[in-house]
């Protein structure tokens, strides 16, 4: 298992942990296995229910939090053989060790009670979602998020205890990566404060509160930031296919928030 701390600007990044620990849980069979069918809905027809369904569901997916994402994809304390293992930290040069160890330990103290805290809520719902399968042949939406909901904060709930667990036993060992270095060499980052948006982005925020409108918008590069070529490159040279999606969305809602609170009419 290594992390990974990439810089979107100056003082935001975004973690990436890439894993290959098998999980044969029961649950992560029952997960496949949904996911298995949730895929085939995508081969629908276009004009279908169940293509729309399926393309609705990926966009809500797409708007979880790029956090939650990341530390679904850590493994549980009960994967590891190892008692405590020691795992790496990967990040640029730009940021200290100390300064990636202090930001990844302040996420891992929000986000595991928080996930804990609605992993118990999703579970107080499935009973009163499972009341919603009056008819057989239409699927139970209500009940199919809220178990997606309950599984994706379990894992998180997981992935954060485990980072904790490592980080108390001194076993997440931070360094600079010299490969993350010459991949963002071209680009001077800029802190959030510093970010100037481009007036085409700012004009689609400002003219509509559509989200596929903003997200086309930010598929164009913005000096200082990680450039969506860099994100296919670091997927590339870390042979982690999943890194490209991960960063793709922690960049689209980092920017889409900075965005968000300057130009949305909304947000002022």
């Amino acid at each position: 298992m290594r992390l990974f701390a990439i810089p979107i600007l100056k003082n935001r990044w975004a973690y990436y942990c890439h894993s290959k620990v098998p999980t044969q849980s029961r649950l992560m069979r029952a997960v496949n296995w949904s996911s298995k069918k949730w895929e085939a809905l995508g081969t629908a027809d276009p004009d279908t229910w169940k293509r729309k369904l399926h393309d609705r569901g990926d966009s809500l997916m797409d708007q979880l939090d790029y956090q939650e994402w990341f530390l679904k994809n850590v493994p549980s304390k009960e994967d590891i053989e190892e008692a405590t293992p020691i795992t790496q930290v990967y990040h640029a040069s730009m940021v200290s060790n100390t300064s990636v160890q202090h930001d990844l330990e302040k996420l891992l103290d929000e986000r595991k009670p928080y996930h804990r805290k609605y992993m118990f809520y999703s579970a107080y719902w499935v009973p009163v979602a499972c009341t919603f399968a009056i008819v057989p042949i239409i699927p139970n939406i209500p009940l199919a998020y809220n178990l997606f909901r309950l599984y994706s904060h379990y894992k998180a709930y997981k992935g954060a205890q485990l980072l904790q667990y490592l980080a108390q036993h001194d076993s997440l060992a931070y360094a600079p990566s010299s490969d993350i270095d010459l991949i963002l060499e071209s680009t001077d980052f800029v802190r959030s404060d510093q970010l100037r948006i481009p007036d085409q982005i700012a004009e689609a925020y400002a003219q509509s509160q559509k989200a596929q409108q903003h997200a086309a918008a930010l598929q164009n590069d913005i000096p200082g930031t990680l450039s969506l070529s860099q994100i296919a490159q670091l997927a590339r040279h870390f042979e982690s296919p999943g890194m490209e999606v991960e960063l793709k969305r922690a960049r689209f809602q980092i920017l889409d928030a900075i965005a968000r609170e300057k130009y949305d009419p909304k947000s002022k």
